[in-house]
């Protein structure tokens, strides 16, 4: 079989696997960006739905580690450099208490909904 043939032959395949790429990528996309800045969260309390995407930006010029212990929701994003982007994925319904690690006063409120 010849090159061009086979290509002819994966070509259809590979737009149908790109398509569904890109779906998923758009799938995937936050439903609420939090702004880390002034050593604050803004907006400081929000709600999404459970399984919701949420980012976290570091608009600051230091770093920040953004975190939660609340039970059964808790995570830990690390140290989070200026400009850098992180997101998070909710699961457990209710409120979930998050902070950050090197400024302890930052405090954010998300609620969870069906």
């Amino acid at each position: 079989m010849s090159f061009a043939r086979s290509l002819g032959m994966m070509l259809p395949g590979a737009i149908l696997l790109s398509a569904s790429l890109i779906a998923v990528a758009l799938a995937a996309d936050p439903v609420a960006t939090i702004s880390q800045e002034g050593r604050k969260f803004t907006p400081a309390d929000i709600t999404v739905t459970k399984g919701d995407m949420v980012r976290f930006v570091n608009d600051d010029f230091y770093g920040h580690n953004v975190y939660s212990e609340t039970p059964g929701a808790s995570f830990d994003i690390g140290l989070q450099p200026p400009g850098e982007e992180r997101d998070v994925v909710l699961e457990k319904l209710g409120i979930v208490d998050v902070r950050c690690r090197i400024h302890p006063r930052m405090r954010l409120k998300i609620t969870i909904t069906e």
